[in-house]
């Protein structure tokens, strides 16, 4: 599966490539390295007996883009080379490769992507499958095409396929290999000039990569935009969904042969389950000259680690403020509960909850200094009573920008 898909993605790229090729247009590059140092008293959520943490990193980013008559392809791969080895770090090492290409015309534009990525599952936001710490391979590939059908009148669609593999962690498995594949079609309508109304729906499915489980949801939402004031904007949707989960798996039977012999024979069988309520998306945003603001409140069917799509409820607010030309601050708050549907067993909730602050000054004008920290609380259940388990985490990058590198 990971060698189609690659084949597939090169093909992609390399299709891109020629297009770009036979277009007249200009090359150019933005590389950059970085410094990070890590502190974290619990990296991985563990609630045993643990040490804290102390990692380095170097950071490596090569952002390459092409810009044509009507094509712009965008190329970036970057890498983290950790002093900790293997993947229980929050500065564990990953390669990322990222190719994007648009192409616009009077009315259409059309956008490809693929990321190709080894990281770790352990996550700085443990908002999906964060605190496992094992080897994580994956790749995207979306395909996105928006069409103004008239001068009010808009239509938008995007495919995308995730295949996501984990390594074998020490104990008990708990994160499953996955694929995911989803359309999900919208239309919008200016209504007037500051408001716009859509209706949106999404199709898609979830498969264990072993077989054993899948999930197949679909929704269909209403929503509006409305820009409130030069600065303030509201973005909401909300509908129903429903998925459809699956459990293939044998059992053990005794039975009798023809001389009367007892056997142990295993019998398949399916069981199957459903998902179903309303979901929603809510965005209130403040885009000033020094203070930005955002807030999301949504709950939405994800794919994950887990066996079947999750259900999540998410609270976000964050802000930013700028002080001066080089030194600006940030605040992000986060609440997720998680939900999400156990083989055989009780539904598996998981609620992180993140607090973070940062600082970003720019200390020359290739050098910039940024001053992060951050606490995370997690409640999982099963077992009964819940389990409560935090980190705070601290960390500074050092990241040097280079000349922009310009050619054809």
């Amino acid at each position: 599966m990971m060698l189609r898909g690659a084949a597939a993605r090169c093909a992609l790229f390399a299709a891109m490539m020629r297009f770009s090729c036979a277009q007249a247009g200009v090359w150019g590059v933005d590389p950059s390295f970085g410094l990070v140092g890590d502190y974290s008293t619990n990296a991985q959520l563990l609630n045993v007996p643990h040490t804290s943490d102390t990692d380095g990193a170097l950071l490596l980013s090569a952002p390459t883009s092409y810009n044509g008559n009507a094509v712009t392809l965008f190329v970036t791969p970057s890498f983290r080379i950790s002093n900790s080895p293997g993947y229980s770090s929050v500065t564990s090492d990953y390669e990322h490769l990222t190719v994007k290409g648009e192409f616009d015309t009077e009315r259409d534009v059309l956008t490809a992507s693929a990321v190709l990525a080894q990281d770790s599952s352990l996550y700085y936001d443990y908002l999906t499958d964060g605190g496992v710490g094992v080897r994580r391979d994956s790749w995207v590939a979306d395909l996105n095409w928006d069409r103004h059908l008239t001068e009010r009148m808009e239509f938008d669609t995007d495919a995308t396929s995730t295949d996501v593999h984990y390594a074998q962690g020490n104990g008990i498995p708990t994160l499953t290999d996955y694929k995911y594949s989803s359309l999900s079609p919208a239309l919008g309508w200016n209504s007037s000039e500051r408001g716009k109304l859509t209706v949106s729906a999404s199709v898609g499915l979830y498969e264990s990569l072993d077989g054993s489980t899948s999930s197949r949801n679909a929704n269909l939402q209403a929503g509006f935009v409305r820009q409130l004031t030069e600065i303030w904007s509201l973005t909401s949707s909300a509908g129903y969904s429903r998925a459809a989960n699956r459990l293939n798996g044998e059992t053990e039977h005794l039975e009798f042969t023809a001389s009367g012999v007892p056997e142990i024979v295993l019998v398949p069988f399916t069981l199957e389950s459903s998902q179903n309520g309303t979901i929603y998306s809510l965005i209130l945003s403040r885009k000033g000259e020094r203070l930005s603001i955002n807030a999301t409140a949504s709950r939405q069917l994800a794919p994950t680690g887990f066996e079947y799509l999750s259900l999540q409820n998410a609270v976000e607010l964050s802000a930013s403020y700028t002080y001066s030309d080089r030194l600006s601050f940030g605040t992000d708050v986060r609440y997720l509960k998680s939900q999400t549907p156990q083989q055989q067993a009780a539904t598996q909730a998981v609620t992180p909850k993140l607090f973070g602050l940062s600082a970003n000054w720019r200390w020359t004008e290739r050098w910039t200094a940024t001053l992060s920290a951050s606490y995370v609380t997690e409640v999982y259940t099963p077992p009964t009573p819940s389990v409560h388990v935090s980190s705070s985490e601290v960390s500074i990058t050092l990241l040097r920008q280079f000349d922009h590198i310009k050619f054809q």
